[in-house]
């Protein structure tokens, strides 16, 4: 991959955004389990919520760092 290529920043996008949702997917799923009264899709949505913000500035720290 080509440093700052359009197309290699959508890729790393994209599978951020896909970890993202999985790891959502698996903390609410987690958390479900300790919290049964609660609902599993706005566990789903805080978690992918909390993940899509530490990968945002992580994915802006390492853009500005090039």
């Amino acid at each position: 991959m080509t440093r700052g290529g359009a197309g290699a920043w959508a890729v790393i996008a994209v599978a951020w955004m896909a970890g993202t949702f999985g790891g959502g997917w698996a903390l609410a799923w987690l958390y479900k389990r300790l919290h049964p009264s609660l609902a599993f899709y706005k566990l789903w949505a805080f978690w992918s919520m909390i993940l899509m913000a530490i990968a945002t500035l992580l994915f802006a720290f390492g853009v500005v760092r090039l």
